[in-house]
């Protein structure tokens, strides 16, 4: 009997799990980007102050404190450790199995993946999720969250730190996320897992384990968060816009994601983009045995376990048919680039 079949825990519902039901939770009206000019007078009206908080000046201390921490060897394992903990809460997580239902996880993993998530400090599941569905719905449109038409530095980052016009954003369908008691609990009480799992936790581990308080805040803790935060962000942005068009296209051209294994290899195999964009529906990013993904294969141990079951994947005809066809499509238009008339004697 896998775990995603258990009826939820009685203790489990007391702590404000409970399902959104359909107009109880309405959006509340936010002062967003204006159509006016940014002035030295209205630009603070247009940042996201919290983001910006820990997107920009958080990290920006944590790099001031860094030059007068030692980093210890014990400390910089712990970061390392903890940098793969947090970013499979976001890849597994928040992506692969909340976003695109790639698989179904049971309790246990999805407070798991729940809490590691909320270490990243990327937003809530619910929030993250709802961005990432209206950008593969929307993808290069105006209703394209982090649309790379925008910059590169608008996909990468400022579509965070600044508020966004609604009047520009996709509205997926996120009911089924309403539904479920781990994301509406994590939603609920975020504040307290960027605390808890992205400075506390490092720091105490740290400071417990080896005596290095202000090390596993640093370290562990602040520059962890800040560097896949940037990698992550390179999957909006560099994703989108790094490589050719020829050699980074292998299924499809029609919109700007590209394979990269750069962005691959720093954020545990999200850099395959193309592909994901083609099939989103898919758990694996990297679907050949030697392309690093090892969020796909941390998701197949899970299920050998049986905390995840029903993985999804495309058949192997109709990937190796988007791969076709996007080769003869460069193919038509190499030849409709030649000359073949035949020269006269």
């Amino acid at each position: 009997m896998f775990f995603h079949t258990m009826s939820i825990p009685r203790w489990f519902l007391t702590l404000g799990l409970h399902p959104i039901k359909a107009g109880t939770m309405p959006d509340i009206p936010k002062p967003h980007i204006g159509e006016g000019p940014v002035t030295l007078r209205n630009w603070p009206r247009d940042i996201a102050w919290f983001n910006t908080t820990f997107i920009i000046i958080i990290p920006l201390l944590g790099c001031i404190a860094a030059v007068f921490t030692p980093l210890r060897r014990s400390t910089i394992i712990w970061a390392v450790l903890y940098y793969f903990w947090t970013a499979l809460g976001i890849t597994a997580g928040y992506h692969r199995l909340w976003s695109h239902r790639t698989y179904e996880a049971g309790l246990p993993l999805r407070i798991f993946l729940a809490c590691a998530g909320g270490g990243a400090v990327q937003g809530s599941i619910r929030w993250w999720s709802a961005k990432h569905r209206a950008h593969h719905r929307w993808t290069d449109t105006e209703k394209d969250p982090y649309n790379i038409r925008r910059g590169l530095l608008y996909s990468h980052v400022l579509w965070m730190i600044l508020k966004q016009d609604p009047k520009h954003c996709g509205r997926p369908d996120i009911s089924d996320l309403n539904e479920d008691p781990v994301v509406i609990w994590q939603h609920r009480n975020y504040i307290k897992f960027v605390f808890g799992f992205g400075l506390i936790l490092p720091m105490v581990i740290a400071g417990l384990g080896w005596g290095d308080w202000k090390g596993g805040l640093v370290y562990a803790g602040i520059l962890r968060m800040f560097l896949f935060q940037q990698a992550t962000f390179c999957v909006n942005s560099l994703a989108h816009w790094l490589g050719d068009q020829a050699s980074f296209h292998p299924f499809d051209d029609r919109n700007s994601p590209r394979d990269h294994i750069l962005t691959a290899l720093v954020t545990l195999g999200e850099g395959y983009h193309n592909f994901h964009h083609e099939f989103p529906s898919d758990y694996r990013n990297g679907i050949e045995w030697w392309q690093y993904d090892p969020t796909k294969w941390a998701i197949w141990i899970w299920s050998k376990f049986r905390l995840a079951s029903n993985l999804k994947r495309f058949r192997t005809n109709e990937i190796e048919m988007g791969r076709v066809q996007q080769m003869q499509k460069r193919l038509d238009q190499r030849v409709a680039t030649l000359n073949c008339s035949v020269l006269p004697d």
